[in-house]
């Protein structure tokens, strides 16, 4: 899957895609950022839904992906399958595979980039590297 870290002011991804293949799983939307676990035809097509603003895409209820949309300070999750859009009040957000790794390092005062790095130590669907911004 992956990992993906909001700590308040950056958002950071790792890049494993598939085994060896390696991408940005960041893109850059309408006043803001998202960035996305799991299927990677589905960050695609969400990605390309937000920065286009066409339909929202079909997206099967059994796929297993999640979202999360970053706009100024603030950070918002994506609901499956409906990609409604909800408020994360918490101050630091995390998603993918590595969660439970990243969100340790988080609360340890960690910050984004090296959460990810974090989890990337123990969890194997995540690695490749890490892109990050700071919207």
């Amino acid at each position: 899957m992956t990992t993906i870290v909001w700590d308040g002011k950056t958002l950071a991804a790792d890049r494993q895609m598939a085994g060896y293949m390696t991408t940005c799983k960041i893109f850059p939307i309408p006043n803001g950022y998202l960035a996305g676990a799991g299927t990677m035809h589905q960050l695609i097509e969400v990605a390309a839904w937000m920065q286009e603003g066409k339909d929202k895409p079909a997206l099967p209820e059994s796929e297993d992906s999640e979202f999360i949309v970053i706009r100024g300070d603030e950070a918002f999750w994506l609901t499956w399958p409906y990609l409604r859009e909800v408020r994360i009040r918490e101050p630091f957000a995390v998603i993918g595979s590595g969660a439970q790794f990243a969100i340790g390092a988080l609360a340890m005062g960690s910050d984004a980039k090296t959460a990810v790095k974090i989890a990337a130590q123990f969890d194997p669907e995540t690695g490749g590297g890490i892109d990050s911004v700071t919207p």
